[in-house]
């Protein structure tokens, strides 16, 4: 199917009718996080698929989708064979076959299929260079438009520098206002930022509440970008800032947050962890430790930093938490943050939306993030203190900050600061035995490298 893509449908008949066969545990096998890993003992890194159950009429139907693969056609890499009872091993296909669609039969690859291999990637390079010169002028002339309008803005009354600008527009005044050395717009926004989200968190207009935050989170990206520290820190202020709204005429929240406030601490940090995942693409790491620390003084005392309190409050408000089928589905924070930055071009500058290098961020930020918690914190109370949202993924995305952790003094100083190796070797033992726990309900993460393994070793107490 890898060769032109397409759906597949377990539990129906030949008319498309549901035949009940499938069961309910059944049914879990085919949710993603369990399926790819299955698949990718035979088929390729480059598989792409989408798997999604539904319920009809009381009975289970999976759907699956194949899409096409970029190089045209998949070759599997083991032997796939099943036992066949009383009769012994049956193999289906061995290591370097490919099969493709014919009618209405998978056959090994021909010389119809490979002609349809060489059309399908001629076709894909052709029209991949037509999007992407064609995207190549857009954003030039949409650029250009912004870059005037920004001008205008910053030469304009400071009132007119405003978080209620398009982001595009927002983003060059800032530049403008940082190339002028023009700083009370930038001062008064951020002063208004805070009330304005307050009105919009007690009216329950969540919508331009979250426009709100998007900008905040642009500005702050853009002077992560541009290397200006303090007007990054000023700008996390701010958002810590909003982040306490949710605290305001409350009882000390502990167990049970209002709806409002959870939703609110739970797109803040959504933001937080994508410009935390930009931060370690451009290996800002002043940047990260001060984003991976940061907690409101109204926060319980158990929690040592807002990304854990926010996924707690988020948790208990069953934010977090998808119907599929006949059971609840748990959803990453990551994968979360993941969209945020998908939605939002001024998180990733440097990448596009579905770019790999996006979610390798997000898990070594995280990552870190439960370091320098550790760090930060006298708290005895590992719950309290961080969370390995890391763990479903798979190790290697995370294994190589660990490691630049240990080696690197400008990596470890902003997010480790006690010099003492006992103490980061500890912290260390305490993550990976969180994360391998969780990770057990997903075949993610699956420990350190040797290297880390042997600084752990030799720098815990006998």
């Amino acid at each position: 199917m890898s060769v032109r893509g397409g759906f597949l449908i377990v539990g129906v008949d030949g008319l498309g009718r549901p035949t009940g066969d499938v069961t309910a545990d059944q049914a879990e096998m085919f949710d993603e996080a369990r399926l790819r890993p299955k698949l990718m003992k035979w088929l390729p890194d480059g598989l792409e698929i989408s798997a999604q159950v539904h319920e009809i009429d009381g009975n289970f139907v999976a759907l699956i989708y194949v899409a096409p693969n970029p190089t045209g056609c998949a070759f599997f890499r083991a032997d796939g064979q099943y036992e066949q009872p009383g009769k012994g091993l049956k193999v289906a296909f061995r290591e370097g076959e490919a099969f493709f669609r014919y009618g209405t039969e998978s056959t090994r690859l021909n010389q119809q299929g490979l002609e349809l291999v060489v059309r399908q990637r001629v076709e894909q390079v052709r029209s991949r260079w037509e999007d992407e010169h064609a995207a190549t002028y857009r954003s030039l002339a949409e650029g250009l438009q912004a870059g005037f309008a920004g001008q205008r803005v910053s030469r304009g009354a400071a009132i007119e520098f405003n978080l209620t600008l398009e982001l595009d527009i927002l983003t060059e005044a800032a530049i403008e206002l940082l190339r002028a050395g023009d700083d009370i717009p930038l001062r008064r926004l951020l002063t208004r930022a805070v009330p304005e989200a307050r009105s919009l968190y007690l009216s329950g207009n969540s919508g331009d509440l979250s426009r709100l935050l998007d900008r905040l989170a642009c500005l702050a990206a853009l002077f992560l970008e541009l290397e200006r520290s303090e007007w990054f820190r000023r700008t996390v202020a701010t958002m810590l800032s909003i982040y306490g709204l949710g605290f305001e005429n409350e009882p000390q929240i502990v167990d049970h947050p209002p709806p409002a406030a959870a939703s609110l601490w739970l797109a803040i940090i959504e933001r937080v962890l994508g410009i935390g995942s930009f931060a370690v693409r451009q290996e800002a790491w002043s940047y990260v430790g001060l984003l991976a620390v940061r907690r409101h003084p109204n926060m319980h005392q158990m929690y040592v930093s807002w990304i854990r309190h926010a996924l707690t409050m988020a948790a208990r408000a069953k934010l977090l938490t998808q119907r599929q089928a006949s059971s609840e589905m748990d959803v990453s924070l990551l994968s979360l943050a993941r969209e945020t930055v998908r939605r939002l071009e001024c998180l990733r500058p440097d990448a596009d939306g579905d770019d790999e290098v996006i979610l390798n961020g997000l898990a070594q930020f995280d990552f870190l993030s439960c370091v320098a918690a550790l760090g930060n914190s006298e708290n005895g109370n590992r719950g309290g203190v961080f969370y390995p949202n890391f763990a479903r993924f798979r190790g290697t995305r995370t294994q190589p900050i660990a490691e630049r952790l240990l080696r690197e003094q400008e990596v470890r100083k902003p997010i480790f600061p006690d010099p003492s190796d006992q103490l980061l070797a500890e912290a260390l033992l305490a993550v990976d035995a969180a994360a391998r726990q969780e990770a057990f309900r997903f075949d993610g993460w699956e420990g350190y490298t040797r290297d880390v393994n042997r600084f752990i070793e030799q720098h815990l107490p006998r």
